[in-house]
């Protein structure tokens, strides 16, 4: 067995993969083919049906203030204990309006002994704190949430079962600390906070448009389809059933044991959850420039329902996607740089501490700290 230098995989592995690669690239071109000959079929199907719209039939507007909020969560696991840090950053849109002076952020660092798959999931409920705090008090126009309205609900849920009574009761001082509850909600209800994903495998539309035509996710299906300034009639995220199962599973029962500040946030989970079953959340696919994807934004009903709302909502996404090197708006790009970023963070906060444990005479204990399996951003 040989290895290259530039290489961490033995070369037998390297040579099989790359003795797929025409195999894997008919499988593709196939693919793609097949979507190129019923492309303008599907396409004039769907503007017939006003499916696709494009954004000169809504009201002309400027695009108002805009800002995104986004996070950043490491946990690094160690001989003696773990230590997790989390962070949230929120920056204004590109012609900024000085809505704020100083980038806000939030930050939460801890030592925490090993529970395994749980410290995870404590830091990860930590950092969603953080960025519903700072969604929340955002006073601009247009606000995006990086991700989903389904990210903060699933992190969440996933902090109430945690059984261990030590991160039960950090959690429970970040969800006092930050009113996570009340942010919650304000995500789920405030029509200002947009939900721009990044990453999606919904295939909603093409199932119920396109009839499962393609086999492709709704993204792709509409970066192919639309073009510039063109727009998909908003539809409830609980379009289909396995769309509404989605969420609904997400509900939580009464928490045993329970706490007041972790029972206020398990009922705004679940009232969260309704708003996909009375249909408060919609969906569009919209595509502001010809080399830009199409992106999905999450929006409340009272926007998909107000023409000049949705407008601004549009005007917002057309003037900060600036390049096509950047594949998302400028202010949730730069956010997304700045949190996770936050593995840098945590090698200082341990060089940090090694520097203390030897100035306190401790220098035997350092091994235990330093010695790390591995940072994991999450």
């Amino acid at each position: 067995m040989s290895f290259d230098s530039g290489s961490d995989l033995p070369d037998q592995i390297i040579r099989q993969i790359l003795g797929k690669a025409a195999e894997v690239a008919g499988e593709v071109r196939e693919l793609f083919e097949s979507v190129d000959s019923r492309r303008e079929l599907m396409r004039h199907q769907l503007i017939l049906a006003s499916r696709i719209l494009h954004t000169t039939q809504l009201p002309e507007v400027v695009a108002p203030p805009c800002c995104a909020v986004d996070g950043g969560a490491a946990v690094e696991k160690g001989l003696g204990m773990d230590t997790a840090l989390a962070v949230a950053v929120g920056v204004e849109g590109l012609g900024g309006s000085g809505l704020w002076r100083e980038t806000p952020f939030a930050a939460w660092q801890k030592t925490l002994q090993h529970e395994g798959d749980a410290t995870g999931s404590t830091c990860r409920a930590v950092m969603t704190t953080l960025e519903l705090s700072l969604l929340a008090n955002a006073p601009h126009s247009v606000v995006l949430l990086d991700g989903s309205h389904l990210t903060p609900v699933i992190s969440l849920n996933a902090a109430l079962s945690i059984r261990d009574d030590g991160l039960r009761q950090e959690l429970a001082e970040n969800f006092a600390q930050y009113n996570t509850a009340e942010s919650l909600h304000a995500a789920m209800f405030k029509p200002e906070i947009v939900a721009l994903v990044k990453y999606d495998g919904t295939r909603d539309l093409g199932e119920t448009w396109l009839g499962g035509q393609l086999k492709l996710d709704d993204r792709t299906t509409m970066t192919l389809l639309l073009q510039a300034d063109e727009y998909t009639e908003p539809v409830p995220l609980g379009l289909t059933q396995k769309s509404k199962r989605n969420w609904i599973a997400k509900e939580i029962q009464k928490l045993t044991p329970s706490d007041a500040i972790r029972e206020e946030v398990r009922e705004a989970v679940n009232e969260a959850v309704s708003q996909v079953r009375t249909d408060g959340l919609f969906a569009t696919y919209y595509k502001p420039q010809p080399w830009s994807p199409a992106y999905r934004l999450e929006i409340k009903k009272e926007i998909a329902q107000t023409p000049e709302r949705l407008a601004q909502v549009f005007a917002v996404i057309k003037a900060q996607v600036i390049s096509p090197e950047i594949r998302e708006p400028y202010p949730q790009y730069v956010a997304d740089r700045m949190a996770k970023s936050v593995g840098d963070a945590l090698v200082a906060l341990r060089t940090a501490v090694h520097y203390d444990l030897a100035d306190a005479g401790l220098s035997e204990y350092v091994a235990l700290v330093a010695h790390s399996y591995r940072t994991e951003a999450l």
